[in-house]
């Protein structure tokens, strides 16, 4: 290799090419030889002696470029890429920090594994009870309904008039018959027996089976005697008792007792008035009517179809109109019980009660109703009835709406209204009125001032 070719060689060398080490002072020396043998190689013939670094001998093409590889990329220039911003290093916590949190972990992982438990040990408890109680209520319910493993005794009952399933299963559970009222009750609707049991006494063994028992029952039905009784709008408890016995339904004592101190379910009671000076608790709500009953009735199921009635007559428009004119359930039947004992028709109940509305508003100065059949209730239903004369006046004042004694309603109702009167009670005609007086005759004088009405009174030969 000439100089020419060896310069040749550098230049072809690629830019990029990693820099060669600088060459150590023996390498110096070889190239050095090198260079000179190159260039007197004609002149001169190479010494034999060997040196102290050898020199070698080069072929032509010992320098030249390897071939290039065929998977040996071309190195094109390529632009430079903006660099990415490094991402943020997230910085470690505390190492206290890390073992709190882990703590935390721990001790709330630990408390929903005792929930959990918890949780199964409570289902798990609650199914084995329902479990116990079921199997325990079947047993009871199968030994109680063929009579199996039960004491045998004699046991008399009286199944009273107007007695539904539910009572007479509650009654036989009383009296040690039976001691599933419940599956009773169940058993008798499957067999289709719970209008099929009759009222009356009986004998009854407690080890029988509800079969038997509902043949005993049945075997003791008997025609009823049915009576059909009228009652007209106005009557008063006292009066619809008294016409009860007559028509031998129920005692007459025994049904105003009932009337002071039976309940039932229906929701309009809890709407009823609660003042403990109200003498009879179901006065008013004695719906009159036309009804027929079984003779030898018990006085709670009489009191039953009258207030099942009313239940059904004050129609969902009353409440809603009540509710417009601030008035309670008691407040409209107080009034329209005293609207019922002043006039007997319609156009005249309308007016009345415009004049008890007119005087009830607030501002009229004249809150007192000056009614005078509140007084000829407290006098013939409850004065003669009440021994105690300082208990007799108390009621008075309760009742009486004139001056000096009961302002605006009466405790209570007075009678027991109809629809007609509770309609005027709810729908008042609107007049100017505050007076009225009626002549022997019934014709009503209406007026707007006391001298008006002064002057009516001796028209209708009130004076």
């Amino acid at each position: 290799m000439n100089n020419k070719e060896f310069e040749d060689f550098f230049k072809n060398l690629e830019p990029d090419a990693e820099p060669k080490k600088a060459p150590s002072k023996d390498e110096d020396l070889v190239f050095s030889s090198f260079f000179e043998d190159a260039t007197s190689s004609a002149k001169k013939e190479p010494e034999p002696e060997k040196t102290k670094n050898e020199v070698f001998e080069f072929e032509d093409d010992i320098f030249a470029p390897p071939p290039p590889d065929e998977e040996e990329q071309v190195f094109v220039k390529e632009p430079v890429k903006k660099a990415e911003e490094p991402a943020p290093i997230k910085k470690k916590a505390p190492k206290e920090t890390r073992d709190s949190d882990n703590a935390r972990k721990k001790k709330k992982k630990r408390l929903n594994t005792a929930y959990n438990w918890l949780l199964t040990i409570i289902w798990v408890s609650g199914v084995l009870a329902a479990s116990v109680f079921i199997a325990s209520f079947a047993l009871s319910s199968i030994n109680d309904l063929v009579g199996f493993s039960k004491e045998s005794r004699e046991i008399e009952i009286v199944i009273p008039e107007g007695y539904g399933l539910s009572e007479i299963a509650n009654l036989l559970e009383e009296k040690g018959v039976i001691d599933e009222p419940f599956t009773f009750e169940v058993y008798a609707r499957v067999k289709d027996m719970e209008t099929r049991l009759a009222p009356g006494k009986y004998t009854l063994n407690s080890n029988l089976g509800y079969d038997q028992i509902f043949q005993v029952l049945k075997t003791k039905e008997k025609p009823k005697n049915v009576v059909k009784v009228n009652f007209y709008e106005g009557m008063t408890l006292r009066e619809i008792a008294q016409r009860l016995e007559e028509n031998g339904v129920c005692g007459y004592d025994e049904f105003i007792e009932a009337a002071k101190t039976e309940t039932f379910e229906y929701e309009f009671e809890g709407q009823m008035g609660t003042d403990e000076k109200i003498y009879l608790k179901w006065e008013g709500y004695l719906f009159p009517d036309t009804y027929e009953f079984y003779t030898d009735s018990t006085p709670r199921s009489v009191i039953a179809k009258f207030i099942d009635n009313f239940n059904n007559k004050f129609s969902a428009e009353y409440y809603l109109r009540m509710q417009e004119l601030g008035m309670s359930l008691e407040d409209v039947i107080t009034l329209a019980s005293v609207i019922q004992s002043e006039a007997a028709y319609m156009e005249d109940m309308k007016i009345v009660s415009s004049v008890f509305h007119n005087r009830l508003a607030p501002g009229s100065g004249l809150p007192y109703l000056q009614s005078d059949v509140t007084y000829f209730y407290y006098t013939e239903n409850i004065e003669p009835y009440v021994g105690d004369e300082a208990l007799s006046d108390e009621y008075l004042y309760a009742y009486y709406t004139y001056t000096d004694y009961r302002a605006g309603l009466p405790v209570g109702p007075i009678c027991n209204p109809g629809l007609n009167a509770i309609e005027a009670a709810l729908y008042p005609d609107e007049t100017n009125y505050y007076y009225f007086v009626t002549d022997h005759d019934g014709n009503f004088y209406y007026a707007k001032t006391m001298a008006e009405h002064e002057a009516n009174i001796i028209k209708a030969g009130r004076g």
